[in-house]
C-alpha cells in the first residue's frame, strides 16, 4: 500500500486536466474594451483674406436620431442603414465635438474679431448655425463621409448672409475604425477650410 500512494498522487493530476481543459473552454469569450475616438482640426495655414468685423458665435450643431450619439456609425449600402459600433464611441456628442473643433478653425483662420460658443453670451454680430447630415464609416469603398449644412445669420436681424451645404468622402486604406476616423478627420478639416471661405467672401 505504501508503495501505490505516490502513483496514485500523479495520477491524479493528469486526470484533471481533461477536466480543466473543458472549464477553459465554456469559460466566457474576452469583451473587448471600449475605444473613444474625437476628431481634431487642423489649425489653418494662412489666414483668410478678408474677416468679417465683429464678434461670431456659434451654437452647437443640430443633429437627428443616432446622429446625436456618441456610437459611431457605420453603413455598407450608402448611407440608407445606419449601424452603431459596439465598444467605440466619439468622446463627445458629435454635434458638440464638431461645433468646438470649428471654433477653434476659425479661430486660427482669423474670419472675425472674435470666434466664440453660443454659451458665452457675447453680444456678437453674427452668428453660424450648423447641422450634422452625416458622419459615418463607409464600406464598399471603405472611408468615411462628413456632410454638414452651415448657415451665416446677421445676429440683430436674423437675416442670411450665406448658406451651403458641404460634403466630403475620404477614402480609407482599409475597413478597421482608425483608418475611418482619419478619413473622417481629413473630411472634416476640408469642409472646415470650405466654410472659413464662405465666411470670408461675406
Amino acid at each position: 500500500m505504501k508503495l501505490d500512494m505516490p502513483r496514485k498522487l500523479l495520477i491524479l493530476p493528469v486526470l484533471a486536466l481533461p477536466i480543466l481543459a473543458l472549464l477553459v473552454g465554456c469559460a466566457a469569450p474576452t469583451v473587448p474594451k471600449e475605444q473613444y475616438f474625437r476628431l481634431i482640426a487642423t489649425p489653418a495655414e494662412t489666414p483668410v483674406a478678408t474677416p468679417l468685423n465683429g464678434i461670431v458665435e456659434i451654437p452647437a450643431f443640430d443633429a437627428e436620431g443616432v446622429l446625436a450619439e456618441r456610437p459611431l456609425l457605420f453603413t455598407a449600402d450608402g448611407g440608407r442603414k445606419l449601424e452603431q459600433r459596439n465598444y467605440a464611441y466619439w468622446t463627445n456628442s458629435p454635434p458638440q465635438m464638431l461645433r468646438d473643433q470649428l471654433i477653434t478653425y476659425l479661430r486660427s483662420a482669423h474670419v472675425a474679431t472674435k470666434v466664440v460658443p453660443s454659451e458665452l453670451r457675447v453680444d456678437a454680430k453674427y452668428v453660424v448655425r450648423g447641422k450634422l447630415r452625416r458622419l459615418e464609416q463607409t464600406a464598399n469603398p471603405t472611408g468615411g463621409v462628413i456632410e454638414i449644412e452651415v448657415a451665416l445669420l446677421d445676429e440683430e436681424t436674423n437675416q442670411l448672409i450665406a448658406s451651403k451645404v458641404f460634403l466630403a468622402k475620404e477614402p480609407a486604406a482599409n475597413g478597421n475604425i482608425d483608418d475611418a476616423v482619419a478619413a473622417l478627420n481629413t473630411g472634416m478639416n476640408q469642409i472646415f477650410r470650405e466654410i472659413a471661405a464662405l465666411i470670408s467672401q461675406h
